[in-house]
């Protein structure tokens, strides 16, 4: 069951770059507006979300196998 949640950390860490790159490709639209408003901040938050879920789960193997 904990592959789920490395996947889910893997794919929220991935999709902090995909929203990045198409933010910058607003940047030349009429769009640019939302680029600062919408797609930084939730690729931001997508990847705090998905260091956080790695992060977790390495320190339950480390805490595991002491």
């Amino acid at each position: 069951m904990q592959w789920v949640f490395w996947a889910a950390g893997v794919l929220l860490i991935g999709n902090f770059f995909i929203l990045r790159a198409y933010g910058d490709t607003l940047q030349s639209t009429h769009l640019f507006v939302v680029r600062g408003t919408v797609f930084y901040p939730v690729a931001y938050l997508n990847l705090a979300t998905g260091v956080l879920v790695l992060a977790v789960l390495v320190w339950q193997l480390v805490r595991r196998r002491r």
